[in-house]
């Protein structure tokens, strides 16, 4: 199985997560929203789940998408060792 995805993707992820929003997010990592967009769906596509749901108002995590958040965390505390 090839996942095709990469840091900048992942950064796309983290940005959304900690700005709660695809504008801030999009904003926060100095790209476009639809960019942005781009970004979060190839992930998904990837990984073949999906990780935020998403309302005009709202963006929250997925039940997988808090599991994935927790694998990134991890693998970044490991990389910063």
């Amino acid at each position: 199985m090839i996942i095709n995805f990469d840091l900048n993707d992942l950064q796309a992820f983290r940005a959304v997560v900690d700005k709660g929003s695809f504008r801030a997010a999009a904003d926060a990592i100095r790209i476009s929203q639809p960019a942005l967009s781009r970004r979060i769906e190839k992930l998904e596509t990837a990984l073949d789940v999906k990780l935020f749901e998403r309302t005009t108002r709202r963006v929250s995590l997925t039940m997988v998408g808090r599991a994935f958040l927790r694998s990134e965390e991890h693998t970044s505390e490991l990389q910063s060792q």
